[in-house]
């Protein structure tokens, strides 16, 4: 099945459907009105209404099964990313010293970066670099532990995506002295920047923003992290995750692409998983100051981080325009309609600039999580490393994956 193909599943859905058939059909609302007990059209529509799991056919899954878990792009990947890794499908064999990812994104970003070699997993010119990633994860990684090597402490929100986190103490239980110190977000989701800027100390090397914020969807003001950057001190890194920067809906938002180019204490980090739909091959990149990425080298893959199909994939991806606009609007789409559902069902939803809703259901959802797992959707429960044992995370997706949660989550609720 082609991403076309997928899009153009199933124009009119089913709760629009019966809605409209039913309010136009009195009589067949009072006869159905007498067999189930309910009463008026609206009434038989929620009744009726929605697809089940049973129902779905997702890309890149087997038929039946709904995972709005993980962030993916539900319309699949870049159909030029598809067309690349066809192209290139005999290069296999091949280890990848080519420029052509490099070289995209540099244009991409207008960075000024003249020679970059096929053989670096880097590339910098006299200010600028670049560092390609195994995802993002890894270039995560690499800041964590850059950080935590020279000064022991690095600092994120909580809840927050947690690899930072996760290395910081998964090096303290080996018996090294740093410490992964977390501040909580504020009621509406975003960082809290004046309580995060008391925390820092001499020992903290990093400090986490990720705007659009994971797994809350609250988006910061370009200014008030410019203001944070600005009163920081000069040893610390601020990394700016901006993995879901591509679902903003503030028209007025200024990235920070620009800021990491001149600021020597800034590196931004960007991955094709999400809005590019290539989260299954594992490709992220970072841009910072020269000096930066002279800094984090040491501690990446190196070369062969890179495969010969992911860099021609990517690549490719980064000019499809096209398919960045349909997955956002998909996304701002889905998010509307998710939210309204959510609402409807006594939860309260944050207005979300990423491609998922954080929901807070006002009690515990593990056992909804379970029970939605068990109809075969799959979302996650904010209980564990984000501590927010009342919230669940929806990941947006297609109009079928997203009406099949509703319809499961109607059940599930009772």
């Amino acid at each position: 099945m082609t991403a076309d193909e997928y899009i153009g599943d199933d124009p009119v859905s089913r709760r629009d459907f019966l809605r409209g058939g039913l309010a136009g059909t009195a009589a067949l609302a009072t006869c159905l009105a007498g067999v189930t007990g309910l009463a008026g059209a609206d009434a038989v529509a929620a009744q009726l209404a929605g697809r089940r799991p049973a129902d779905v056919k997702s890309v890149g899954l087997e038929p039946g099964r709904v995972r709005l878990a993980f962030n993916e792009n539900p319309l699949g990947a870049s159909p030029a990313a598809i067309e690349a890794v066809l192209k290139h499908q005999d290069w296999m064999n091949r280890y990848d010293y080519t420029t052509t990812l490099q070289q995209a994104i540099i244009r991409h970003h207008d960075l000024d970066i003249p020679r970059p070699s096929g053989f670096d997993f880097k590339a910098t010119g006299d200010r600028h670099g670049l560092m390609l990633g195994v995802g993002t994860t890894e270039l995560l990684q690499i800041l964590a532990l850059q950080a935590l090597m020279k000064y022991g402490e690095v600092l994120e929100a909580l809840p927050s995506y947690g690899q930072i986190t996760r290395v910081g103490d998964e090096l303290r239980d080996a018996g090294h002295a740093v410490q992964a110190r977390k501040s909580p977000v504020l009621p509406d989701g975003n960082h809290d920047l004046d309580a995060m800027g008391r925390q820092i100390g001499d020992r903290t090397g990093l400090v986490m923003i990720c705007n659009p914020h994971n797994p809350t969807g609250a988006l910061l003001p370009h200014e008030r992290i410019l203001e944070f950057i600005d009163r920081v001190p000069p040893h610390v890194l601020v990394a700016i995750d901006e993995v879901y920067v591509h679902f903003v809906r503030d028209p007025a938002y200024r990235d920070f692409i620009e800021v990491a180019k001149e600021r020597e204490n800034v590196i931004v980090l960007r991955t094709f998983s999400k809005v590019y739909g290539l989260g299954g091959i594992r490709v992220g990149y970072a841009v910072a100051h020269r000096d930066v990425i002279y800094r984090l080298a040491p501690f990446s893959m190196g070369l062969l981080g890179r495969n010969v199909l992911s860099v021609h994939a990517a690549a490719a991806a980064l000019g499809d325009e096209e398919h960045v606009s349909r997955s956002r609007q998909a996304v701002w789409d889905g998010n509307d309609y998710l939210t309204a559902e959510l609402e409807r069902l006594g939860a309260r939803v944050i207005p979300s600039h990423a491609c998922f809703l954080w929901a807070d259901f006002g009690r515990e959802t593990q056992r909804i999580v379970r029970q939605l797992w068990s109809r075969r959707v799959m979302v996650r429960a904010g209980a564990g490393q984000w501590a927010s044992p009342n919230h669940i995370r929806i990941s947006t997706g297609s109009r079928e994956e997203n009406e099949a949660f509703v319809w499961a989550l109607e059940r599930t609720l009772g």
